[in-house]
């Protein structure tokens, strides 16, 4: 197949190009273009690939995704971060040559795309978006990234999740008004996630119901009741457990936070002067993606 490459140098074991030109050749694939970071889709349409390529973490494939939905070429995954969140959820997470090896024997898929509208314009996700916790824990976790000296080791995903339980240890509820399909409840909320995937930040499992081929959002909202909950799960992964958030989610097709100033989408962090209404759509379908081994 003549492969597009969406790459990330500076993710996980920091594969390099030549590296994975190797690993597809050895396959029988070839690479056709790497794509720079305009991530111009014409240029990668008029390619005439057969197949788009992100090789990294959760960032690179999510800008993948973006750049691919309401296109036909589908999208595989080389995952090259720490969480791999994506990858895990869509088990395309194992060893690079059993997941190249087995394109040339797999059918893509169709998968969910989210929308999300504010004043800041319209942003394309395909993890989740959310307001309180993750937030504010991806600004604590990032924070203590930007302040790691050289040469200390790289932050480990339970590091990460000891910071997101330390963030809630000190997270005051705030005012919010949550619309699921047109039903409104107004509360003060600790977390409100609208997950297209289980799992999100630093490999949290907080809707194990969240499917990105149904056609609907998994959202998993948490009051000032709900902290000990919280705790206990952050402390679970933090020794190592596996098991996702013991909170069942709703399940809709159109969500909106009114009053945040504060929220992310996938992993970028968007703040704002004063409160917004964020509105996230649901697209059915609008990603082709070719699905590791079965």
């Amino acid at each position: 197949m003549r492969v597009v490459l969406f790459h990330n140098e500076d993710a996980g074991d920091g594969s390099s190009v030549d590296e994975i030109t190797a690993l597809f050749e050895r396959h029988g694939h070839h690479l056709v273009q790497v794509v720079d970071k305009e991530h111009r889709v014409e240029r990668i349409l008029a390619s005439h690939a057969d197949l788009a390529v992100a090789a990294g973490g959760d960032g690179t494939v999510a800008t993948a995704a973006r750049v691919l939905a309401g296109h036909k070429l589908p999208l595989a995954i080389l995952p090259l971060g720490t969480a791999n969140n994506i990858a895990k959820s869509l088990s395309s997470d194992g060893p690079l040559d059993t997941l190249v090896e087995a394109w040339g024997r797999t059918r893509p898929q169709a998968l969910d795309i989210g929308f999300a509208r504010a004043e800041w314009g319209q942003r394309i996700f395909f993890e989740s978006v959310g307001a309180g916790l993750i937030p504010a824990g991806i600004s604590a976790a990032k924070a203590l990234e930007e302040n790691a000296t050289e040469g200390s080791p790289t932050v480990k995903p339970e590091d990460a999740v000891a910071t997101f339980r330390d963030v809630l240890a000190s997270l005051e509820p705030q005012r919010w008004t949550i619309v699921i399909d047109g039903q409104e409840e107004i509360g003060d909320f600790l977390l409100v996630e609208v997950l297209n995937i289980p799992s999100i930040g630093p490999n949290l499992v907080l809707s194990d119901e969240a499917v990105p081929t149904d056609g609907l959002f998994s959202v998993v909202i948490a009051t000032e009741q709900h902290r000990r909950v919280l705790d206990e799960y952050l402390a679970h992964r933090i020794s190592g457990g596996e098991r996702p958030l013991s909170m069942p989610p709703r399940h809709a097709r159109r969500v909106e936070i009114r009053g945040s100033t504060a929220v992310h989408v996938d992993d970028q962090l968007l703040d704002t002067q004063s409160p917004e209404t964020v509105s996230m759509a649901i697209e059915a379908g609008a990603l082709q993606f070719l699905p590791g081994p079965v």
